[in-house]
């Protein structure tokens, strides 16, 4: 019983403190234009996350409904703000792909869909 007590007390100690490594991934929290928004041309796209991201790991690509790259400027880092310049977009669909890499260097990507109108 006391061997089963100590285990238990153990895995408790455990699940504490793993909790904020486990939490601790870089997760888009909300994003400008929004996902599945139709917009007015946007001048930038500027992507929220939970925590700082690392600039030097961080990044975002803006891509047309036929897949070609738009061609943007290097996304700008600020804290927990990644925002990507954009030119003069015509009216269509497109799609945002990020990376973000938080403080404990796991790398965690997605991508959402907006449209000009």
């Amino acid at each position: 019983m006391k061997a089963l007590h100590t285990l238990a007390i153990l895995a408790a100690a455990g699940a504490i403190f793993a909790a904020p490594y486990a939490a601790a991934h870089a997760v888009l929290k909300e994003s400008s234009p929004a996902a599945n928004s139709t917009v007015a041309a946007p001048k930038e796209i500027s992507l929220l996350f939970n925590e700082k991201v690392e600039p030097a790991f961080s990044s975002a690509k803006l891509v047309d409904a036929v897949g070609k790259e738009v061609a943007t400027g290097k996304g700008q880092v600020e804290n927990d703000r990644l925002t990507l310049a954009v030119p003069e977009l015509a009216p269509g669909a497109y799609s945002v792909q990020w990376v973000g890499v938080g403080p404990d260097g796991h790398r965690r990507k997605g991508q959402f869909q907006f449209t000009v109108k």
